[in-house]
């Protein structure tokens, strides 16, 4: 390693240092300050629930906000299914404090191991390379550069689990890559204690007609459900669908479509309260269907990971909710997409991509937006992303037609 390579090393270093020192810095005094609210403290609650044996309850709001209240105000309830309350449990064997520190230091490693599968993987470093305009870049900068992304900091700051479904993600797409269908289809299926960020890129698999990836889907997903059932009891399987469905349990989830940057989110600022509900949810229906089944149309082998980028962006737009943390996904496409496009020469010159990742990759404006209560509008951007993919693929299509 040269003098250089260890300075650089150095720097990414402290710089990922000093954030985590951020995190537990800023954690709340006590359990009534409010001044930073922690998505964690309902992971948390759920953990210890399933510790004590309470599974059947996870579901319960009223019992969730007893368990919340141990360690911190309640602003947000348990959502996710029964089997992803297990990988909490560990967690509540230490304070609350203790706790969101090891989870903060569990999600930096896991972003680090996606850097390094994107490094590895891709022409990223390259991309970069371009970028910096000869300056050396390596994997501490690509970190750095993760991790001061709006969601990234985000997710990580609140405890939320957002950077585990970008590691998900990301080695279904190092499975994909390889050829390894049914063990993509299985990593995937990992993710769905967000499934609604995972099942239209399902969707997209079953159009392709993808049937090994769909086999590994099913069949860890079964046991996952399996696993749920134990943790929960059989009622589960009713009990967690009738608490979405629930009106009254909804006003308290906080699915604001203002906030959800997709879809469903610009039809709403769009149309607002001037059409009927059903009405509105049927245009997002029609859109998302559309979306899909273009990705799925579109789709080419050779142009794998332009591909799978795009249905990475489609499956964020269609995904029924998709808040700023949820936005540490587009580090995949972003990643991938810049690194392909260096390849071929045509990066610098990408004026729509390189006006989009400019807006995406500047904090103030996701905070502006967000306090404006108008973040739906960063879907924009993933609409723009998305038909700069779809464009890529089709000018390199034409170009080896030509």
């Amino acid at each position: 390693m040269t003098g250089d390579e260890a300075v650089r090393r150095a720097a990414a270093g402290l710089i990922v240092a000093l954030f985590v020192a951020y995190a537990l810095w800023t954690f709340p005094a006590n359990r009534e300050d409010t001044r930073r609210l922690l998505d964690f403290s309902e992971f948390y609650a759920a953990g210890q629930m399933v510790r004590q044996g309470l599974g059947a309850q996870l579901y319960d709001l009223r019992a969730q906000a007893e368990f919340q209240l141990q360690s911190a105000a309640v602003h947000a309830f348990y959502l996710r299914p029964p089997f992803e309350a297990l990988l909490f449990v560990p967690f509540t064997f230490l304070s609350y404090r203790a706790a969101y520190a090891a989870w903060v230091i569990v999600s930096v490693a896991m972003l680090t191991c996606v850097a390094r599968i994107m490094r590895k993987n891709t022409n990223v470093l390259a991309a970069m390379l371009q970028y910096t305009h000869g300056i050396p870049v390596d994997l501490g900068l690509l970190l750095v550069v993760m991790l001061t992304f709006a969601p990234t900091m985000n997710c990580i700051l609140i405890g939320q689990d957002s950077v585990l479904l970008l590691l998900v993600y990301a080695l279904t797409f190092l499975a994909l890559r390889r050829g390894r269908e049914l063990a993509a289809g299985a990593w995937l299926a990992c993710g769905l204690f967000k499934f609604h960020l995972v099942l239209p890129f399902v969707v997209i698999f079953a159009l392709r007609r993808r049937w090994w990836f769909l086999l590994g889907f099913l069949g860890v997903g079964l046991l996952l459900i399996g696993i749920s059932m134990l943790v929960s009891g059989p009622g589960v399987i009713v009990a967690y669908p009738k608490m979405f469905l629930d009106s009254q349990a909804r006003s308290l989830m906080g699915f604001q479509p203002e906030y959800a940057a997709n879809i469903r989110g610009l039809v709403y600022l769009t149309a607002g309260g001037r059409i009927p509900g059903a009405m509105s949810g049927g245009i997002v229906a029609a859109i998302s269907a559309v979306l899909l089944w273009i990705t799925a149309w579109r789709w080419n082998d050779k142009e794998f990971e332009l591909c799978f980028s795009a249905a990475v962006v489609a499956t964020l737009l269609t995904g029924f909710h998709a808040f700023v943390y949820d936005l540490i996904l587009l580090l995949l496409p972003v990643t991938i997409t810049i690194g392909e496009l260096a390849k071929r020469k045509a990066l610098l010159r990408n004026l729509p991509l390189n006006l989009a990742l400019v807006v995406l990759f500047i904090p103030p404006v996701h905070h502006f937006l967000i306090a404006c209560h108008l973040y739906a509008l960063m879907g924009m951007l993933l609409v723009a992303l998305f038909a700069v993919l779809i464009k890529a693929t089709a000018h390199r299509s034409y170009c080896e037609a030509s």
